[in-house]
């Protein structure tokens, strides 16, 4: 035993330490059986082995084939997304991680001829390859949640900055499907976010017009911004405070206070650009 000791102590911490932090072979990551797992966590709603492939560690390489390869963005042999899979199926934990995953939610590239370009995976072991396909429907996961009555999974896609105007090869947005379906939450749901976006809208337009000198065109004065300024400020205070389907009558009407509040600045700025570029009549001198 004591020799055993002995042997032990000759061997330095840091040494052992270094020998199996950097001896350890680095197994190289399978990416085909990587987006197989991604799409069945999404398809089952296993949202802990999902987040285990997203934790920040130092050292974790399926993070980075995610990210490098753009895995949520792949489509499966049903051109579906993890998170048009996940909206589906109502999994509203794995739709709300996802939603805040993919970066560009309204990601829908098309090629300008009726057809988009998809990344779709072969499950059988064909990895990803990039196909054309009809683009008959151009359903988003939003698109796919109203449809399938999911009004927690929508909530999570529209704060993960989907398009609420996106619509169809047929001109449909998500709310006309909603409606087409009888999905009466859903709708009441999306009313009430056009309409906050309508209030926000209004409101961000007027504080770059205040601020930005290529929107005024330097025409307004130094009170005059001041008085956007402050009242855009106040405004998006108060939406901040009353941010609820409850105050959706009083959004619409702060909307049209607002663009009532700031058609005068509007028009000014207009008809001083107006004047600058009227012909000047020529003066005429007796004689």
């Amino acid at each position: 035993m004591d020799a055993i000791i002995k042997e032990l102590k000759a061997v330095p911490a840091k040494e052992a330490k270094k020998k199996s932090a950097h001896d350890r072979p680095v197994e190289p990551i399978d990416v085909s059986k990587l987006t197989q797992n991604l799409f069945e966590y999404s398809k089952t709603g296993n949202y802990d082995s999902l987040n285990e492939l997203f934790l920040p560690a130092k050292d974790n390489l399926k993070l980075e084939a995610i990210q490098q390869s753009n895995l949520l963005n792949v489509r499966d042999e049903y051109t579906r997304t993890c998170l048009d899979l996940a909206s589906i199926l109502g999994h509203d934990q794995v739709v709300k991680f996802l939603a805040e995953k993919c970066g560009n939610i309204n990601i829908n590239q098309t090629n300008g001829s009726g057809t988009k370009a998809v990344e779709i995976f072969q499950m059988g072991g064909g990895g990803v390859e990039t196909i054309f396909v009809e683009d008959h429907k151009s359903y988003s996961a939003l698109h796919m949640a109203c449809a399938w009555g999911r009004l927690e999974s929508v909530k999570h896609i529209v704060t993960g900055g989907a398009d609420i105007e996106f619509t169809t090869i047929h001109g449909e947005k998500p709310i006309d499907v909603a409606k087409r379906y009888k999905h009466t939450d859903i709708v009441e749901y999306l009313e009430w976010i056009a309409v906050r976006n309508s209030f926000l809208k209004t409101i961000n337009d007027a504080k770059e017009f205040a601020s930005d000198p290529t929107k005024n065109l330097n025409k307004l004065n130094k009170d005059d911004k001041k008085k956007i300024e402050k009242y855009t400020v106040d405004l998006l205070k108060w939406s901040d405070e009353n941010n609820n389907m409850n105050q959706q009558q009083a959004f619409i009407t702060k909307t049209k206070e607002a663009e009532e509040f700031l058609a005068p600045f509007y028009t000014a700025v207009n008809q001083s650009i107006e004047n600058e570029t009227k012909p000047q009549t020529p003066k005429t001198t007796k004689k």
